[in-house]
């Protein structure tokens, strides 16, 4: 019987947020099917995340898909809800956090969106990366998504009538309070302090936030098991960047420096569809399968030198305009790792973005994916059904983890394979 549901606007925050149920033994699937059936999950469900898709759409039409699949899962009985914001704020927060509260009937919904684990931290409202304003860093140059705000009751503000408070201490008194409650919070004692007010309180069955807290759901919750036993993977790595934040562009960077095979896309290829199924492609995707025979890292990366401005002049020139670009791109390196996989490549696919994970789980066919650990802090190792095969797939958002995480992992998985 599903006992929680996982609200998501992207893939990887889908997966980084029910891998922290799975990970206490919850049995936790995702899947990307808005009209969800409670039905085509055996009893065995205890957590359904949603992949709403959320994050790119205007501000009514994630209200509605939103406010859609929480009267599903109201008129499920489904006891507990948590809407999975990004830990940096893009996306249409307080739409989507307005979109839970009236489905749900509830005269507040609690929202905890630091990750301190990850550096996102929340202090009088004001939310940060790395003790920088959330605006005045990377992620308020986004050219896709770029925050505005740093003060959370700004952003929400922008996009809903709804009533936002900050509550700056566990310990203050909210049972006035109506809307969208905004809890400050610098280290993981905060959010366990946090947790704990709501559980005395009996406010845990309308809660938001990013993979921080969720990491307090099972004890929260009460869903807790027999942890899964994490599957063996191969030493080799095919790492799929589709990603243009500076973190994974330095991990890549890295990576190269450090001996890894590198392979990129041209502004031509990756935003020309009929590429993928070119000759061209073809003889990319065999360059890539041999090395990975060989190499124990290769990347695919859709950013080649003096990226992304010769991919924005290019489209600019072309007429394409930045929602295309995405698209595209990530249609065009979902092809290529399907051509890979269908070749039978040997190595752990490790797919960078949550669009390019999305595209490409929605263009195999892949309808529930399940999560079963995280092999660093917000890196997470999902299987897979794939034309009636079990395959690993590892995934992260653009801007988790540190500049040498590809080789770490790559040694890693070496020393435990042998």
């Amino acid at each position: 019987m599903i006992k929680l549901l996982i609200i998501s606007d992207d893939f990887t925050g889908a997966l980084d947020t029910s891998v922290q149920l799975s990970a206490s033994g919850a049995t936790a699937y995702v899947t990307l099917d808005f009209k969800f059936n409670t039905s085509d999950f055996g009893p065995e469900t205890d957590v359904l995340v949603v992949d709403a898709e959320t994050r790119h759409l205007n501000q009514k039409d994630a209200y509605e898909a939103v406010f859609s699949i929480t009267e599903q899962a109201k008129k499920a009985g489904i006891p507990y809800i948590y809407k999975k914001t990004d830990s940096v704020l893009r996306g249409n927060i307080g739409a989507e956090l307005s979109a839970v509260l009236k489905a749900s009937g509830q005269k507040r919904i609690h929202f905890i969106p630091a990750y301190p684990q990850m550096a996102r931290t929340t202090r009088k409202g004001i939310h940060y990366a790395d003790n920088v304003p959330i605006n005045k860093s990377v992620f308020g140059k986004d050219p896709f998504e770029p925050v505005l705000y740093s003060d959370i009751t700004k952003i929400i503000r922008s996009q809903t009538d709804i009533t936002s408070s900050i509550i700056e201490d566990p310990g203050q008194d909210w049972s006035q309070y109506e809307g969208i409650l905004i809890h400050d919070s610098q280290s993981v004692d905060d959010l366990e302090r946090i947790a704990r007010k709501l559980k005395e309180k009996g406010e845990i069955h309308l809660l938001a936030g990013c993979a921080g807290f969720a990491a307090l759901l099972p004890g929260l919750t009460g869903l807790c098991g027999n942890k899964l036993q994490a599957p063996e993977i191969s030493p080799h790595l095919l790492i799929a960047c589709g990603s243009i934040h500076p973190v994974s562009l330095a991990q890549c960077s890295y990576a190269l420096r450090n001996g890894a095979s590198h392979y990129y896309l041209t502004p031509e290829e990756k935003l020309n569809l009929s590429f993928a199924n070119g000759e061209a492609a073809r003889s990319l995707v065999n360059q890539v399968f041999q090395s990975c025979e060989e190499s124990p890292v290769v990347i695919l990366n859709a950013n080649g030198p003096d990226e992304p401005g010769k991919t924005y002049a290019y489209a600019k020139e072309k007429g394409i305009g930045l929602s295309q670009i995405r698209e595209n791109v990530v249609t065009v390196m979902a092809q290529l790792i399907e051509s890979l996989i269908d070749r039978g490549v040997k190595a752990t696919v490790f797919l960078m973005g949550g669009d390019l994970l999305y595209q490409f789980v929605k263009q195999t066919g892949i309808n529930v994916i399940s999560p079963v650990c995280e092999v660093e802090q917000g890196i997470v190792l999902s299987e897979v059904l794939y034309k009636g095969n079990r395959l690993n797939i590892i995934s992260k958002s653009g801007g988790f983890g540190r500049e040498t995480l590809f080789m770490d992992l790559s040694n890693r998985f070496l020393t435990n394979y042998s």
